[in-house]
């Protein structure tokens, strides 16, 4: 199984919405930031691998919540197709144009505007 990992920029957003003790913060962190195993983190504290599982499980959790708010924060003043979402793209120069090409292809045409054809009064 591959270890999750986040930045300690997504950890630092996070951390004023943790509701959890400093010792808990601090040994999630050392697993999801630095890369420690559960283990090492647990030992740092005197406790069972699993009480730093809990810790890891408890940020996830909020980082989970974090990111459905932020998307649906960004999605919320337009509205986009199903199955659509909205990002914010970091790529080398010569690569956008292609990128915007796909998205170009892969965008639904907007339907033909068709005149209404208005019947007379008289006919019923």
């Amino acid at each position: 199984m591959r270890k999750r990992r986040i930045t300690a920029a997504e950890f630092d957003a996070l951390r004023p919405l943790l509701n959890i003790s400093d010792e808990r913060i601090t040994a999630a962190r050392a697993v999801l930031v630095d890369g420690v195993t559960y283990q090492v983190a647990a030992d740092q504290f005197g406790w069972k691998r699993q009480a730093t599982g809990n810790a890891v499980n408890a940020v996830l959790r909020i980082l989970q919540r974090y990111n459905e708010s932020q998307k649906a924060t960004a999605n919320a003043e337009i509205l986009l197709p199903d199955g659509w979402e909205r990002v914010t793209l970091i790529a080398p120069s010569y690569l956008i144009p292609k990128f915007r090409g796909e998205i170009a292809e892969a965008t639904p045409q907007p339907m033909q505007k068709t005149k209404a054809v208005k019947k007379p009064k008289n006919e019923t």
